[in-house]
């Protein structure tokens, strides 16, 4: 028996993905194998965005036994997310919190962070939907990688899962479904000051909202007709936002305008966020005169620098010599805002008319809905 015919056969763990070319004799075996698994790959992912998911599925089905004598191969271990362990921690508002491991450590004060975003999320959302926003779990992890063992990517947004495609791409617990995912905990406890607090999470309860309580759910025709009529307006194309103060540009493209789920999130940060009145009328181009206080620590010490940069120089004219509000003072509580504009319900309405009406006939309908699996929480019962 010759040296290749003598090598052994190889088992394959199902968190293992094999690599490499077929040997000629069977080429034409393995593509039609190849395509096979394809189809039935993309098949399982197709309710989510990603075009390239299909690739990663993770199997549920018996390792494969694979031949040395036939193909030429090499493995590569891939990140397996459904081991994670997580830890159940009810908040004062509710909402139950699955926490990762090292999460408390690393970032002691993220629960404390979360009831209150949570809190002012169930404040300025309509009666109807509050129990759907306690019966839905936030999974908070410290960080979160997904790929290739010995390449991964890295990930510290926060996200809502709508379906199971993509947890199973990334080789995660499906019962992530329909739930909200914070992939870096103190990733969110910096960006949630560009927010001014609440409107980070608020963005992604909608996401739950829509899927969950509008008619047609994700596909809504009223959010997609008002998606696309906002994109033909170019309104959104350079927008200012917040955590960009006093950098080189502080405009970009509106993160709503990436699609029509994202529109719906995000134009409701800013339709439920009626407060700020002072800022109503100050226009889209001032940043100085048309955004609520900062809290964001970065962007403040990016102000006060500006500031004193422009004191030593005598350069009366520079921006950062405009009244910009801060609020320094961390434990002063502020009701929410958008990070784009517009960034409050008033601009909103004075900005894009016909987008601010559709949106009062939307929450019109989530105000009115019935939730049929409405649970009362009794630990929230000055709701």
């Amino acid at each position: 028996m010759s040296k290749l015919q003598s090598r052994p056969f190889r088992f394959i763990p199902a968190h293992y993905k094999v690599v490499g070319e077929t040997s000629t004799a069977d080429e034409n075996s393995e593509m039609s194998l190849s395509s096979e698994k394809t189809n039935r790959s993309r098949s399982a992912s197709s309710s989510i965005a990603e075009s390239s998911s299909s690739s990663l599925i993770h199997s549920n089905t018996a390792p494969k036994v694979i031949d040395d004598r036939e193909s030429s191969i090499f493995l590569v271990e891939f990140i397996d997310n459904s081991r994670r362990i997580y830890t159940a921690h009810k908040l004062k508002c509710g909402v139950t919190i699955q926490v990762g491991e090292h999460v408390l450590e690393e970032c002691p004060s993220v629960l404390e962070d979360l009831n209150y975003d949570l809190m002012e999320c169930l404040l300025v959302l309509p009666a109807s939907v509050r129990s759907l926003v306690r019966r839905t779990k936030i999974w908070l992890n410290r960080n979160y990688s997904y790929g290739p063992v010995n390449n991964p990517k890295t990930v510290r947004h926060t996200t809502a899962h709508h379906f199971a495609g993509w947890l199973l791409c990334v080789r995660d617990n499906p019962e992530k479904t329909e739930s909200i995912e914070i992939y870096d905990a103190a990733e969110y406890q910096k960006t949630r000051a560009h927010y001014n607090g609440g409107g980070l999470m608020l963005h992604e309860l909608c996401h739950i909202i829509h899927q969950k309580v509008l008619p047609a759910g994700l596909n809504n025709p009223m959010v997609i007709e008002i998606y696309r009529v906002a994109s033909e307006s170019t309104k959104y194309t350079t927008v200012l936002r917040r955590d960009w103060a006093l950098k080189d540009v502080e405009y970009d493209m509106a993160y709503c305008i990436v699609n029509y789920k994202e529109f719906f999130a995000e134009i409701s940060v800013t339709y439920l966020a009626d407060f700020y009145h002072e800022v109503d009328g100050a226009g889209s181009q001032d940043m100085a005169k048309c955004s609520p206080p900062f809290v964001s620590l970065a962007v403040i010490e990016r102000i006060q620098n500006a500031l004193s940069q422009n004191a030593k120089s005598g350069n009366i004219n520079a921006r950062g010599n405009s009244k910009y509000q801060i609020i320094e003072d961390t434990n002063r509580v502020l009701p929410h805002c958008n990070k784009f504009f517009p960034f409050t319900k008033g601009q909103l309405r004075l900005y894009d008319p016909r987008v601010y009406k559709c949106f009062e006939k939307l929450w019109d309908l989530i105000e009115n809905w019935e939730d049929k699996d409405k649970r009362r929480c009794e630990s929230c019962v000055w709701f």
